[in-house]
This record gives structure tokens, sequence and C-alpha cells, in this order.
């Protein structure tokens, strides 16, 4: 069973900009602390980007050998999160290309929306019985299904700004667009998907005042 990865921050090593050219001189240790700090940032964004258990470790795989294949080109002048991003967002849009596949998972998504199941009824009410869990099942469904329907650019700044200490201005950079323009995709994700999901609310709620 493939775990869910966490969302909490991860600390940013501040030697991590001499990693790729320790390796590029045959410093094998500066690979593996590489591989130590990323390695739960790509698997958090192969589980949010949807890819399948039986590909993930393949493409994790395949990703790390772009990022040593890729070393010499990295310039230690440049933060290494951003870089490590591009190439992982590549990976991804080409497996999906070159498989047919369109089908996206995301996970966690009342942060990305807003939309929060918080409990602030009686104490009694706290533990959620199964008629609410089967609904909150239904809802993260449905709007893993209205992201999918997301323009393509919208659907992935919507992924990146969900990655662990990804910055808008290190958004930008992966996706090679001005700032103003990812905050922009962002704000009309969000948007798009709060009012589909006020609609679903409201026609849900309207089911229920009939009966």
């Amino acid at each position: 069973m493939n775990k869910q990865p966490s969302s909490q921050p991860e600390p940013v090593d501040l030697n991590e900009r001499t990693w790729l050219p320790r390796y590029c001189r045959g410093d094998e240790q500066a690979f593996d602390e590489l591989l130590l700090a990323y390695r739960s940032l790509v698997n958090s964004f192969l589980y949010r980007y949807g890819i399948e258990g039986r590909h993930r470790d393949d493409l994790f795989q395949d990703i790390f050998l772009k990022i040593v294949q890729s070393a010499p080109s990295y310039r230690p002048s440049k933060p290494l999160r951003p870089w490590v991003v591009s190439i992982v967002l590549n990976s991804v849009r080409n497996f999906r290309r070159d498989s047919g596949r369109r089908k996206y998972a995301m996970t966690r998504l009342k942060t990305v929306t807003g939309h929060h199941y918080s409990d602030t009824a009686a104490p009694q009410r706290q533990a959620a019985g199964l008629d609410e869990q089967l609904d909150q099942q239904s809802t993260v469904i449905w709007l893993e299904r209205r992201i999918t329907a997301l323009p393509e650019q919208q659907r992935e700044v919507l992924v990146l700004s969900t990655l662990k200490g990804l910055r808008m201005k290190d958004i930008a950079a992966v996706m090679a667009m001005p700032e103003n323009t990812v905050k922009t995709h962002l704000r009309r994700a969000r948007l798009a998907l709060a009012e589909s999901l006020a609609e679903r609310e409201q026609v849900s709620f309207s089911g229920e005042g009939e009966r």
C-alpha cells in the first residue's frame, strides 16, 4: 500500500547548491544527500498528480536518472528546488503524453480550495458517522474530476502550489511564465473550484429541502 505523502514543510539544506557540482566531481555521497532531501517532494508530486502506484516507482527512478544526466547543466548560482521540480514536471508531462493518460488524482483538496471539513458542533458529534464520511469521500472524488477538467496551465499551477515549500516565484521559474500570470492561473483555478463546489452544495441542499 502506498503511503500518503506528508504535507509538512521540510527544512532546506543550505548546502544543497553544492550537491550536484560535488557529484560531477565524483562525490557519490553528494547525490545520496540530494536523494534523501528530495525523494519526499518527488513522491508527493507523483502522488498528487495521480500517477498510479504501479508506474510511480519507475517514474521516480527515471526522474532521478534525468537529474544525474542533467547535473552538468545545473548552475549553483540558482536555487536547486525549482530546477529539480522542472525536471519532475517535464517527466510527468512526457509520461502523460506517451501513455495517453488524462486522469489526475488530487489529495488534500481542502487545502487547495480553502474548503475545510472542520467540525464545530458539540463534542458528541466530533466523531463523524459513516454517512458523513461517505459524503466527504464523494466530495473529494467530485473535486478530483473538476480539477481534471481545468485548463492545463491552471491545473499544473494548482498542483505545483501544493508542493512543500514551492513559492510563486519558483512556480514561475518552473513554468517559464511571469509570477503574476502564475497567480492569475491559481486564482482562476481556485475560483472555478469554489464556484462549482458552492453550486454542488446548493443543489444538494435544495434536494434535502424537498424531502
